[in-house]
């Protein structure tokens, strides 16, 4: 049977190359020696190592995670690119991505699958060093089952990805996706249905979870790598998104684990929201001092992306495109509707640059000047690019919580959840008065307008426009389809990528 063939074939050697012996062979012959036996032990924290290397490689412009999640907040329509002088997301700003042949379309299946194939290269391998004969001793034990973890949580991380994007709600026994593990990777699949999968990315999360709980241990500042809250937030997204977009068939005992999981995150107390006092200072721009944030990249000279970073492209204080004029902005009547969506007290207005909110940078209308910025606040000064990587962070538990609540029908939860999270955003008592008052689509609406304040240019925005199936009117400024009508039904299934089309000789073909 023909080998599997990945479109980025390279690319995935290059992303791995600063990791030494990541794809190294299996010893050969039926016995391995102590020498090749301790070589492949030393070798797994390389291995995982090059699973998080892959989130923040793999694109020209920036790294793969945070180009998905940027692109997707533009293909939502809350960020508008007044000028695409580069024309980097352009096609998101024209409503383009899912088709076959377009770009996004194609890095995603690729960026998913890269993970899929390295998650299952690592648990084969751990599978064969934790049946060694004669067994291992306990810190060799350990170490595998570690790395064991990390790759159950990232394959399912991956096919999560993958099922948001490619899944028509409409036809869930419809074959979308091939499906890789641990026993058949080596060969080319036939399409399997969401019906297939999910329970399949469900079980490897739920893996993941126990495991890291006893393997991984939690270290001070460092965020780069999957632990047990991570895991659950994940898990967590994948079945409220189960339960409202997909298939409700579940709906309550989805939702019901959501909570339990986002409940368990927050009762760790380890991440505390971001406070009132820090909202306009903190700048996103490191994990030192983001004790709310649950998963980051904490860069490095060696890991920084340099003018080809999220930092180029979100921040006009770092040299790069944004203060060269190919900015990110606030859809203009997202933020014309502020006060009434949230209230005219709620600090994190001031998160965008305009004249009539202190405005501190001409020619920047609506840039994310006091959310996103270098600390030194110096227009095109920063060259360094060292600003840290945000993927996940507290509130967004909060969120989670307050939206699980009330699909539940329990306001009263909904309401103690979203009021948490906007203390630290309001300090006026009116509003926590007129949040007691909400019931129904009002409150439904408050907690959707929470999301997309909240999260604006965080990759979370695409996927909670399609739960709560809001729709707006696009802003003036974007450079395509102004004043055009959007709603959550544009946010349709991908097509399978024309790629893989022309490589995947089953293509058409159902599994048996």
């Amino acid at each position: 049977m023909k080998k599997i063939f990945f479109v980025l074939t390279i690319l995935t050697a290059i992303a791995f190359s600063s990791c030494a012996n990541l794809l190294v062979s299996n010893p050969n012959g039926s016995t391995v020696s102590e020498e090749q036996l301790q070589k492949s032990i030393r070798e797994l924290d390389a291995r995982v190592n090059g699973l998080y290397y892959a989130m923040n490689a793999l694109t020209t412009y920036l790294g793969a995670q945070k180009y998905i999640d940027v692109y997707t907040d533009v293909l939502a329509s809350d960020v508008a690119i007044p000028s695409p002088n580069w024309g980097f997301f352009y096609a998101a700003e024209q409503g383009r991505g899912a088709d076959e042949t377009a770009g996004f379309n194609g890095l995603i299946w690729q960026y998913s699958y890269i993970l899929i194939r390295n998650a299952n290269l690592l648990i084969a391998r751990c599978d064969t060093i934790l049946n060694t004969p004669g067994g291992l001793d306990e810190e060799d034990t350990n170490t595998a089952n570690r790395a064991l973890a990390h790759a159950y949580g990232m394959r399912g991380y991956a096919y999560y990805m993958l099922t948001n994007f490619y899944t028509d709600a409409a036809k869930l026994d419809a074959n979308i996706l091939p499906y890789y593990n641990e026993e058949n990777y080596k060969e080319v699949q036939r399409l399997s249905s969401y019906k297939y999968i999910i329970p399949l990315a469900i079980s490897d999360l739920e893996r993941a979870i126990d495991m890291l709980k006893e393997y991984q241990p939690k270290v001070a500042n460092q965020k780069s790598y999957m632990n047990a809250d991570i895991a659950k937030m994940i898990l967590a997204y994948l079945r409220m998104n189960k339960a409202i977009i997909f298939d409700p068939s579940d709906r309550t005992n989805d939702i019901g684990e959501a909570l339990r999981l986002v409940k368990e995150v927050i009762g760790t107390g380890e991440y505390p929201i971001l406070p009132y006092k820090e909202v306009l200072t903190n700048g996103f721009n490191t994990v030192v001092k983001s004790q709310n944030w649950i998963w980051a990249v904490d860069v490095a000279a060696e890991t920084s992306r340099q003018i080809n970073s999220f930092w180029s492209l979100a921040d006009i204080y770092t040299y790069g495109y944004a203060a060269a004029g190919e900015y990110l902005a606030i859809d203009v009547n997202l933020y014309n509707s502020f006060d009434t969506k949230l209230s005219a007290t709620d600090i994190r207005k001031k998160w965008w640059n305009h004249p009539a909110n202190n405005n501190v940078e001409a020619g920047f209308v609506l840039a994310p000047v006091n959310k996103f910025f270098d600390p030194n606040r110096k227009v095109s000064a920063d060259k360094a690019w060292l600003n840290d990587l945000v993927y996940m962070r507290i509130e967004e538990a909060y969120l989670l919580a307050a939206e699980a609540s009330f699909a539940l029908g329990d306001e009263t939860n909904a309401k103690a959840y979203i009021k948490t999270l906007v203390a630290n955003r309001d300090t006026d008592p009116a509003t926590m008065t007129k949040i007691d008052g909400m019931s129904g689509t009002t409150l439904k609406d408050y907690i959707a307008s929470n999301w997309r304040i909240e999260m604006w240019l965080e990759g979370k925005n695409y996927m909670a426009m399609r739960r709560f199936g809001w729709s707006h009117t696009r802003g003036k400024n974007h450079s395509a389809r102004k004043d055009r009508p959007i709603s959550a039904a544009d946010l349709g299934a991908f097509s399978t990528p024309y790629s893989e089309r022309q490589t995947n000789p089953y293509i058409d073909t159902p599994v048996e």
